[in-house]
Formats: C-alpha cells, sequence, structure tokens
C-alpha cells in the first residue's frame, strides 16, 4: 500500500460497487471508500482515520479486520446513502449498515452540530466508533442494554486515540461531565442533543477511564464475551460481563463510578 502522500494511494477512480451511490470515486486503502468527487480532499483525510483505526482495533482485539467499504456522503445524496432502515438517517449522524456486501460505514460531509465538543479529535474518534461497531458486529451479538453496546466502541475509539497519538485529554477536557443522567439511567426517547451527550460524551469519559485503570486488554475480553452470549442479555448480565472484562477488581471499580 503506498504512503498517504504517494500518486499510488491518491489515485482515485470512478467505481459505483454493490450499494455504493453512483458517479462516486473510490480510494483504496484497508477500508476501500466512496465520496463524492467534490469531497476528494475530505476523502483522503478520512481515509487516513480508516487506516488508523482499521488497524489499531485489529491490533488491540488481536483478530482480522472485517471486510467493510465506507462511503463519504454529499450532503445532496444523503437521502440515496445505502440504510438498513426504510427511511434515511438524520443528515450529518454516521452509522454502519449491513444493507451492502461488503458492509459499509456511511459518514456524512459535515457532522451534525449535535456533535460536540467541536475539536479536531472529533472526526476521528467519530469514525474509530462507527468502526468498533463493524468489527463487533463481524461476529453474532445478542441484544445488549444500550449503555453496553455503546459504551464497548465508544472506549476502542479512545482506545485507538491513546494508540495514534490523538490529544484525547484535550478532547475530553471540553465535555460536560455532569450530564444530569448515569450510564446506566439514561433511557429514551431523547432528543438528538441528549443522546449525543450519553453516546459522544458520558460513555467516552467513562470507556476513557477503564482503559486508564485496566489498560486496553479488556476491549479484547469484552469483544469476546459479548461474541460467546447466546440469549438476550439484561442489566444484571451486562455488568456482569463488563465486570469481568476488566478483572477481579472490575465490579468495585465499576461501583465506586459515580457515572455508572
Amino acid at each position: 500500500m503506498g504512503s498517504p502522500g504517494s500518486a499510488v494511494a491518491n489515485a482515485a477512480r470512478d467505481v459505483s460497487g454493490p450499494g455504493q451511490i453512483p458517479g462516486y470515486r473510490r480510494l483504496d486503502g484497508p477500508v476501500p471508500l466512496f465520496h463524492a468527487p467534490r469531497l476528494a480532499e475530505e476523502a483522503r483525510e478520512v481515509r487516513g482515520h480508516l487506516r488508523r483505526g482499521s488497524d489499531a482495533l485489529a491490533s488491540i482485539l488481536g483478530v482480522e479486520a472485517p471486510e467493510l467499504s465506507a462511503l463519504l456522503v454529499a450532503d445532496e445524496d444523503w437521502d440515496g446513502a445505502p440504510s438498513d432502515n426504510e427511511h434515511p438517517y438524520p443528515p450529518g449522524l454516521p452509522y454502519f449498515t449491513r444493507s451492502v456486501d461488503p458492509p459499509a460505514l456511511v459518514l456524512p460531509e459535515e457532522l451534525s452540530p449535535v456533535f460536540r465538543p467541536r475539536t479536531g479529535s472529533l472526526l476521528p474518534l467519530t469514525i474509530w466508533h462507527e468502526l468498533a461497531h463493524a468489527f463487533l458486529l463481524d461476529g453474532e451479538v445478542v441484544r445488549t442494554p444500550v449503555w453496553l453496546g455503546e459504551l464497548v466502541p465508544q472506549a476502542a475509539s479512545a482506545a485507538v486515540a491513546r494508540r495514534v497519538g490523538l490529544p484525547l485529554e484535550e478532547h475530553l477536557g471540553l465535555v460536560d461531565q455532569d450530564p444530569g443522567f448515569t450510564v446506566r439511567g439514561f433511557a429514551g426517547p431523547a432528543g438528538a442533543e441528549e443522546q449525543m451527550k450519553f453516546l459522544q460524551n458520558l460513555l467516552l469519559l467513562f470507556g476513557a477511564a477503564a482503559l486508564g485503570e485496566f489498560g486496553e486488554g479488556f476491549l479484547g475480553r469484552i469483544f469476546r464475551a459479548l461474541w460467546d452470549e447466546r440469549d438476550v442479555v439484561g442489566e444484571a448480565r451486562a455488568e456482569e460481563l463488563l465486570a469481568g472484562a476488566l478483572g477481579p477488581e472490575g465490579r468495585e471499580w465499576l461501583r465506586s463510578r459515580p457515572e455508572f
């Protein structure tokens, strides 16, 4: 694979793969990226985040990266992006879909204003979050409480940030430390702003704290624990799985955390 500045790596061609948007161009890489022609510069940045995230997650988890693609979708094309749902996702909200083969990360031209804080770390963290979902869903995963299903990719995105030297602490320092609910106390329905406080902020803080206390090894253990589950995971079982992945002091640590 060519380096980020090489002619080989930066070559783009018109390709409409399965489920892709006609006229979009392809950038090769560990996660092939399809993009609107006018978003070529943005696509090169996104490809770098995808490459770093895919390499780091495969190493952290000790698994092969799943076969994936990604789309960087222009605002005017958003309603035509592949989706698991009949209706388009809200503009500006990235997502992972298995409605195409291979599955795809669908990334907006610009993140919705509900994503905060607006730092240079926001875009890569968001991409790595969706990439972690793709890694997790490469195996069979039963239904879990929302907090656990979103904590795992948020902790994984924080782990990638630590691996590649992203200034994570600077980003976390701007996060609201008290959104008014706990990890397990958040319940829908809720507006987009409240959901982002939960998904992008509280769970990111919590995941980063777990990494600081226990190291990134717990991520591989929680991924495998979720892959091994065969029944729907309730609240008590979710806490048990997370505590077990953290290690012998996991349960005591969880109970000591005010956000939990």
